[in-house]
Parts: C-alpha cells; sequence; structure tokens
C-alpha cells in the first residue's frame, strides 16, 4: 500500500450531515485508474459492517481496527438491548474482542436512542458515531492508501443516510401532495353537491 497524492487530492470533501459530492460507483471508477490492483480490489469490497464472524485481516490497519471496533459496537448494542428488555443477547453476538471506545460510543447512541423521536434519528446518531471512530482511525493522514479507505467508509455513510432521508422525504412528499389533491377535488369528481 502506497501514497496516492494526486488520486486523494482530487477527491471533494466530505461532510456529516450534507449529501455524498460524488457516488460510490463515480468514486471507485476514478479509484480503478489510480490505484494499483491490490489496493483496489480491497477498496472495492469495503463495507460499512464487517461479516457475521470474524473475517480475516483486511490487509489494512485501518480497516482492520475499524472492523473489530464495529463489531464490538455491535455487540455492546446487543447487550444494551437485552438488557433493557430482561433477555439474553448471547445468540446475536458475534466474535469479537473486547473494544472499551466502541463501549463507549455504544453507550452514547443507546442514550440518545430515547429521545430520538424517530427511528431516522436514531440512525443518524449511529452513523455519526461511525463517522467519528473513522475519523479517529484516519489521523491527521491525508494522502495515504488508508485515508481513501477512510473517505470510501464515509462516503458510504452518506449515502445510506441520503437514501434514509430521500425516503423520508419522498413519503412526506406524497402525503403531503395526496392531501392537497384531495382538498382540491370538485364536487363534480367527487359526485357530491355542493
Amino acid at each position: 500500500m502506497g501514497r496516492y497524492y494526486y488520486f486523494a487530492s482530487t477527491l471533494p470533501a466530505l461532510s456529516l450531515g450534507v449529501p455524498p459530492p460524488l457516488s460510490s460507483a463515480d468514486f471507485l471508477r476514478r479509484g480503478r485508474l489510480h490505484l494499483r490492483p491490490m489496493d483496489f480490489a480491497l477498496l472495492e469490497k469495503t463495507t460499512l459492517q464487517s461479516g457475521p464472524d470474524l473475517p480475516p485481516p483486511a490487509g489494512s490497519g485501518l480497516l482492520d481496527r475499524y472492523y473489530a471496533w464495529e463489531r464490538s459496537l455491535r455487540n455492546e448494542l446487543v447487550s444494551l438491548r437485552a438488557a433493557r428488555l430482561g433477555r439474553s443477547g448471547d445468540r446475536w453476538r458475534r466474535p469479537a474482542g473486547r473494544d472499551d471506545d466502541a463501549a463507549r460510543d455504544a453507550r452514547s447512541v443507546f442514550l440518545a436512542v430515547p429521545d430520538a423521536s424517530t427511528p431516522l434519528e436514531a440512525e443518524i446518531a449511529l452513523e455519526s458515531v461511525r463517522w467519528m471512530r473513522i475519523d479517529r482511525l484516519r489521523g491527521l493522514t491525508v494522502f495515504d492508501f488508508d485515508s481513501l479507505l477512510a473517505y470510501r467508509l464515509q462516503l458510504l455513510i452518506l449515502e445510506r443516510l441520503a437514501v434514509l432521508t430521500a425516503g423520508r422525504g419522498e413519503r412526506n412528499y406524497q402525503e403531503i401532495y395526496d392531501a392537497v389533491k384531495e382538498a382540491a377535488r370538485t364536487p363534480e369528481q367527487t359526485g357530491e353537491t355542493p
């Protein structure tokens, strides 16, 4: 894994809460042009969640640490949910080491959920914690391959949030539009007499 000064410098900045400035498909298409095949293959298969079993090392220190944290975060959320329901969450836990950062982050997400007025707000809280963890793992690097992997993860977060909020916006629009159409119907259309 090397440094990719030109490719990294051409990427638009990502900000949580702002729609993605490019799609994953565009990012990968550009990456294919600039990255070594082995690096591109790892970038292409990078996802927000690791598989259900403990995967072999990804070949990137950043991804290995992120996936270990992410599995531990999900296990912590299982434990917190199970405790709230008075049940055992053992069947839902996956192989993972103990990660104090994940435990702290899971508690912060879990505590934010009761204050969330909608499931979307709970998802935003979870994605915000992921975003911050990726930032901490990346550190101040910009041009190395791990930084491009962090960019990919954060781009996936933005795309996920865009889909969630776009679906919500479409539903709200449709409800309002249907109400306006119903209110605008004339007596001839409804069959009612004035």
